[in-house]
């Protein structure tokens, strides 16, 4: 329950009169505003003081007062305790904004002034902020000089954005318990909790954990608690005859089942009516909501057919390499499903950290943007489900380093995608730690904290008995320097009690195929040595991608057919999906043909600018044009190794070597990454 600031006056008006009757024009002189502002506050104070069991009794020609038990009162008075010498942060008065239009048509600006206790500039400056934040949610703030202000938009939307905005404000705070039979465990002194129903929401929280048992599948701890609000809100809203869109009424699947029976206990619990189109949209919620990782995934070809063909349309576009290994292409499947269901229930979802993706991946992030826009023309994604996405490719482009030192379980509610990215960014930056990740904080009392050197979580766990590191899931340089030293400390620990080996491990018979082994490693050596052996840095002066094929190909003294063959192939490839990278002068101009007998890497500085079309479809300025062409058949090995080119380019520092450095600086950066990568895999193979 959230009392605003004009109401908390008003209150305490009529609480210091103990149980005489105050009058509105006693109220008016006291607050210096007008009768008819008094009056409209009344209406609206009587709702709040029914969220207390309390009432304002009316008398003519004497006023009013409050009527309730004597402990109902005293509630109330701690209540307004815990108002007193607080300021709302900006994107808090952004949520109590939100909350004044669900409750009203309109709502005046002097109102809100003076709910909010800020001045008219700093409210208009608040209302752009509010716009900001609701400007990818298909609403819009309609500002009427002397009429006021009011929220556009469908019923759905408001719901869902009101709802996002509340967990961007929480996803700090420790709102999950570990207590037994307890899910949530909110801070009464938060004032986003004020603008809640406590009691509402225990109903719910209870009702629906209930229901969802009965899923076939298993919701992320965060996707629950989003749940948990949105049934808060449709119910307030529902009350207030407000009420989604209809729709044509869905099949009775498991996910509707499960909707009906639990409106139908709230229902009966609160005593309110639910129409069948609020059924309807809770069902697709359900279906929309994030999961932990399916066992069964295996048994839906659809979706394993549809991951494939991501997987084989990013790596063509980005010559990143993927070997499809089982936790990575369960993870992705397992993403798809609910994905799928949001484009199609029109669900929207919330990605906190979207930009950093964005920055990070903006490769990946642009040419997913396009795929996903080819093979859903007629749907609309959003920037979040495509930065969720992005994670997946994004956790899956190299091999985890392995050197398990520090037992690391990883704590991350929002989703298999951010879980796997906060495990990949930890092994990059930690390779000592072997890590477990945890979806669930359920699942958390049942496991043995003692197994683990390091516990590591991406939100707060109220009632931990156990000590943990909060971090953000993109890993931020603070996070870094936390884990830091205390990742340190644990491996000092850790070489005290390690035991002595003669450093040799046993070899299973039949383990390896050493005659396989030997022919990928000759066909690893070849393909270092084509790359090294081709490589060249070359200025041009090219009008466009065309003619500076025509100088590269010239050059290379390959047979005719050969040079035609290729050139094609690459120029309708980049013409098709695109070769710059986004937020960069730079081109990757790649591709694999039959006629190639071996790999060619080489960088071309052009005089000026060219035009060519960004792997994010958009046109590019580029300057430097990096063409990698290789054989149509090669191993794994071959693969990885080429694809350490392109993977390289998803690192600032590596992107300004190849558009600034001198080719001894590229050369030297290219010998360093293939040695890695050679390591790396040498070292998985003879392990």
């Amino acid at each position: 329950m959230y009392i605003t600031a004009r109401e908390r006056l008003i209150l305490g008006i009529l609480l210091e009169s103990q149980h005489l009757f105050v009058s509105l024009n006693d109220i008016s002189t006291e607050l210096d505003v007008s009768l008819r502002t008094v009056q409209r506050e009344i209406k609206f104070l009587e709702d709040t003081l029914a969220e207390s069991d309390l009432s304002l009794e009316k008398r003519i020609n004497e006023g009013i007062r409050i009527a309730g038990s004597e402990e109902n009162i005293e509630k109330l008075k701690e209540e307004l305790k815990s108002y007193s010498d607080f300021e709302l942060q900006r994107n808090e008065r952004s949520l109590v904004i939100f909350h004044e239009l669900l409750k009203t048509d309109t709502v005046k600006s002097g109102y809100l002034s003076s709910i909010l206790g800020v001045s008219a500039k700093t409210l208009q400056q608040d209302l752009d902020f509010f716009e900001e934040e609701i400007r990818y949610s298909h609403l819009s703030l309609l500002r009427k000089p002397g009429y006021g202000l009011s929220l556009e938009g469908k019923e759905k939307d408001k719901r869902m954005c009101f709802v996002h905005l509340v967990l961007q404000r929480l996803e700090q705070s420790p709102i999950f318990s570990l207590k037994e039979g307890e899910f949530l465990s909110l801070d009464k002194n938060d004032r986003i909790f004020t603008i809640l129903d406590a009691n509402r929401l225990e109903i719910i929280e209870r009702n629906l954990l209930d229901e969802i048992r009965k899923l076939p599948f298993r919701l992320t701890d965060l996707a629950i608690f989003e749940l948990l609000l949105y049934l808060h809100l449709a119910l307030t809203r529902m009350k207030r005859a407000c009420f989604v869109e209809k729709k044509s009424s869905q099949t009775e699947g498991e996910e509707k089942s499960i909707a009906r029976s639990l409106y139908a206990r709230l229902s009966n619990e609160l005593k309110m009516d639910i129409p069948e189109c609020e059924i309807d949209f809770f069902a697709a919620n359900l279906r929309s909501a994030k999961r932990i990782r399916s066992q069964e995934i295996d048994e839906n070809m659809e979706l394993s057919t549809l991951a494939s063909e991501l997987i084989d349309s990013v790596s063509e576009a980005t010559g990143y390499y993927y070997n499809k290994d089982k936790k990575f292409f369960d993870a992705l499947v397992s993403h798809l499903e609910p994905l799928l269901n949001r484009i199609h229930d029109g669900i929207t979802v919330l990605n906190p950290i979207k930009k950093e993706i964005k920055e990070d991946y903006g490769v990946l992030y642009g040419t997913l943007e396009r795929i996903l826009k080819e093979k859903f023309h007629e749907a609309e994604i959003s920037e979040d489900e495509i930065g969720f996405l992005t994670l997946h490719f994004a956790s899956a482009v190299t091999e985890l380093k392995e050197a398990p030192k520090v037992s690391t379980l990883v704590v991350c509610t929002s989703g298999i995608a951010t879980s796997r990215m906060l495990t990949k960014r930890l092994l990059n930056k930690f390779p000592q730690l072997t890590i477990i990740e945890q979806g669930s904080i359920w699942d958390l009392k049942k496991m043995d904290m003692d197994e683990f050197d390091l516990i590591i979580s991406t939100v707060g766990i109220k009632g931990a008995d156990f000590d943990y590191i909060q971090v953000s899931p993109m890993l931020s340089e603070e996070d870094e320097r936390k884990l830091e030293r205390v990742v340190n400390n644990k491996l000092l620990i850790s070489s005290k009690r390690r035991p002595k080996t003669d450093g040799m491990a046993p070899v299973r018979e039949g383990e390896v195929n050493l005659l396989s082994l030997t022919e990928s490693m000759e066909g690893g050596n070849k393909i270092i040595r084509d790359l090294l052996q081709s490589f060249r840095l070359l200025h041009t002066h090219a009008e466009n991608l065309k003619a500076l094929l025509d100088v590269a190909f010239d050059a290379m003294a390959l047979p005719d057919d050969v040079s035609i063959t290729v050139k094609d192939m690459l120029l309708q490839k980049a013409l098709h999906t695109g070769s710059a990278l986004p937020g960069t002068k730079l081109a990757l101009v790649h591709g694999r043909s039959s006629k190639l007998a071996g790999a060619i890497f080489r960088v071309y500085r052009n005089e000026k600018p060219m035009e060519i079309l960004g792997m994010d479809s958009n046109p590019m300025d580029v300057e430097t044009v990096l063409l990698l062409v290789a054989p149509e058949t090669l191993g794994e090995m071959e693969l990885e190794l080429l694809s350490t080119i392109s993977i390289g380019l998803l690192e600032k520092s590596i992107v300004s070597v190849y558009e600034d450095g001198d080719e001894n600086e590229i050369l030297a950066l290219l010998q360093k990454h293939l040695k890695h990568t050679y390591l790396e895999i040498t070292n998985r193979i003879w392990r």
